[in-house]
């Protein structure tokens, strides 16, 4: 066994030693017996548990965007028949749902909660566009998207500031990154739009990759 097998026994016997009166007379030797039985029989639990880990917390509380916004983003972006969308941060993946279903493109839905991309792929099942789809359970900072002709972005000014760099090493030259709320500091937007938010009068911005290196 190794060092952390040999802690689980000796907290098993712990426990049991510490209520030996219940045993009667059986001695330390069966008490060991027991421990090792217990250990065993959880064990193949334990690496169930550990294969089976939550990755980490989500980088943004999940914050639905609202509708009209989403319509108001994909005329920002341009996006049509040919795109193919990233929504980094998916939610429930009404982003690119809509850019399946109104504009034809195809997409993908990242999103780091499996709580949220099991219910993306059951709406886009609903929205009959599951077959225009992917979707990845993965850290968007991990993500491939060198596929993506368009990015969707609802994260937060740190997370933007975090991705920035990735956008322009990985993006393709024409490819358009929108997002919604939050902009990337000194790199200025080719154009911005005011909508109706949630909470009043938000801001999109979009940026255009000009080089294989970024802006």
């Amino acid at each position: 066994m190794t060092e952390n097998d040999d802690c689980a026994v000796e907290r098993v016997l712990g426990t049991a030693w510490a209520h030996r009166p219940a045993f009667g007379r059986i001695g330390r030797g069966m008490l060991v017996a027991l421990a090792l039985c217990a250990f065993v029989a959880g064990a193949g639990a334990g690496r169930a548990c550990a294969q089976t880990a939550a990755p980490r917390a989500p980088d943004v509380r999940y914050d639905p965007t609202p509708h009209n916004v989403v319509a108001q983003m994909l005329q920002l972006g341009a996006v049509r028949n040919d795109d193919v969308v990233y929504d980094l941060g998916c939610g429930d993946g009404r982003i690119v749902i809509a850019a399946a279903k109104e504009e034809g493109a195809r997409g993908v839905c990242v999103d780091i909660d499996p709580q949220r991309i099991r219910e993306a792929r059951a709406n886009a099942a609903a929205a009959g566009v599951l077959d225009r789809i992917r979707f990845l359970e993965q850290d968007l900072f991990a993500t491939d998207i060198a596929e993506a002709t368009v990015i969707m972005l609802f994260l937060g000014p740190e997370v933007n500031l975090k991705l920035r760099p990735k956008l322009w090493r990985e993006l393709r030259r024409g490819t358009r990154v929108v997002s919604y709320v939050h902009d990337m500091s000194d790199w200025a937007p080719q154009q911005t739009m005011t909508v109706q938010g949630r909470y009043g009068e938000r801001r999109l911005y979009l940026w255009t990759i000009t080089s294989p290196q970024g802006r």
